[in-house]
C-alpha cells in the first residue's frame, strides 16, 4: 500500500528521523506543505530529527534552511548533517590520522576542534578528505553521462565505469591517480553518487542528478584505494542520531533513497519510510508508462538498487516498511 503523505502514518511513531534532500527542499525550494506538516508532527509530541548526508556542519545547515523558514523548534528538534555527526566522533574513525589533505572544496569547519591538522601537500597527509564537488559535477550530470569513446553511461552504471573512461571527470581521474600513488586514504563524509539540484545547463537551470562525494569513493575503491565511508547508510550515523532520542521507543527514518536512507534504517532496526520524491520518484518516472507503482518500485529495487549499494551492505534489505507518495499532503 502505498499512502499520500506522512499524515496517514506519522501516528505509529513517537520520534522520527528525516532526510532533507529529496524530501523536505528539492535543491531549490522546500517541498510545498512541509512547514506545515512538520509543525503538526512536533506539535502532537513526536521528535523529529533531520538526518542528512551533507558534510556540511550541523550550524551551516541550520542557517542556511532557516532562511528558507525551516525552523529549529517549531519543525525539528535537532539537525544532524553526516558532517557534523564526523565532526563531533572523528578520533572513533580515523583514530591513528594527525594529518589530513583536503581535495577539491576546503572544509573548514569540519577539523576546526579536532586534533588533525591540515597539510599543504598530499604527500604530508595521513589521508586525504574529500570535499563538496562544485568545479566537477558543476560540468557532469550524472544523468549525461558519457565515454570518452561516445557511449552512454546510464547513471547506475557511472561508478562501476573506471573513471579514465568517462568524458568530463579529467581533473578527478588526475587528483585520484595522485592519491593511489601516495597510498593514501580517502575519508569520504558525503556517500551519496549523486543528488537532485538545480544547476545551470545549455542555458538553462534544470533539475538534474549531479555528482556527490561518495561517487569519488566508489572511483577511488574501483582503482584500488581505501575509502573510509562516514554518513547513510553507515551504522555509525544511525547510532549518533539514535542516541539523541533519550526514551523514544518507536523509531522510523524518512527519506528518498533506497540504498541510503532505507538500508540505513533497516540495518539500524528501525522502520523505514521512502518517499517517492526526490531520487526514487526521478528513476521512478524514468521508468515504463502505465506501469503500476508497486511494479516499477520492485524493479527499481531488483535491477537499479543494487548497483548504488557497496558490496558490503548488498545483503541487507532496501525494502521499507512504508511508501508514501509524499512528506506533506499540500
Amino acid at each position: 500500500m502505498i499512502y499520500k503523505s506522512l499524515d496517514d502514518i506519522y501516528q505509529l511513531y513517537d520520534s522520527l528521523l528525516v532526510d532533507v534532500y529529496g524530501v523536505i527542499y528539492d535543491g531549490k525550494d522546500l517541498y510545498p506543505g512541509v512547514l506545515e506538516t512538520l509543525a503538526k508532527i512536533k506539535a502532537s509530541g513526536l521528535s523529529v530529527t533531520i538526518l542528512s548526508n551533507t558534510s556540511l556542519v550541523a550550524s551551516v545547515c541550520i542557517e542556511k534552511y532557516a532562511q528558507r523558514g525551516l525552523l529549529s523548534g517549531a519543525h525539528y528538534d535537532e539537525f544532524i548533517s553526516s558532517g557534523e555527526a564526523f565532526r563531533q566522533t572523528i578520533s572513533r574513525h580515523i583514530p591513528d590520522a594527525k594529518s589530513c589533505f583536503q581535495l577539491f572544496t576546503r572544509n573548514a569547519e569540519i577539523f576546526a576542534d579536532s586534533d588533525i591538522v591540515e597539510t599543504q601537500t598530499l604527500q604530508e597527509a595521513d589521508f586525504a578528505y574529500v570535499g563538496l564537488l562544485d568545479k566537477a559535477r558543476s560540468s557532469f550530470m550524472m544523468d549525461a553521462a558519457r565515454k570518452k569513446n561516445g557511449d552512454e553511461v546510464a547513471v547506475e552504471d557511472v561508478t562501476s565505469t573506471n573513471v579514465h573512461d568517462l568524458a568530463g571527470l579529467e581533473e578527478v581521474a588526475e587528483v585520484l591517480d595522485t592519491c593511489l600513488k601516495y597510498e593514501k586514504p580517502l575519508v569520504v563524509v558525503n556517500p551519496d553518487i549523486f543528488a537532485l539540484e538545480y544547476v545551470r545547463y545549455n542555458g538553462a537551470m534544470q533539475r538534474r542528478l549531479v555528482m556527490c562525494q561518495g561517487a569519488i569513493g566508489e572511483f577511488y575503491e574501483r582503482l584500488g584505494g581505501k575509502t573510509i565511508y562516514f554518513g547513510k547508510p553507515h551504522h555509525a550515523i544511525y547510532d549518533f542520531a539514535l542516541s539523541f532520542l533519550g526514551n523514544c521507543k518507536k523509531t522510523a527514518m524518512v527519506g528518498d533513497t533506497p540504498w541510503t536512507d532505507i538500508l540505513g534504517g533497516n540495518s539500524a532496526g528501525i522502520d523505514t519510510v521512502l518517499t517517492l520524491t526526490g531520487v526514487s520518484g526521478e528513476f521512478l518516472k524514468s521508468m515504463e508508462l502505465n506501469v503500476p507503482v508497486e511494479e516499477k518500485f520492485d524493479k527499481f529495487l531488483e535491477h537499479i538498487s543494487p548497483k548504488m549499494t557497496p558490496a558490503s551492505l548488498r545483503r541487507i534489505s532496501q525494502r521499507p516498511t512504508h511508501i508514501i507518495e509524499r512528506l506533506s499532503a499540500a
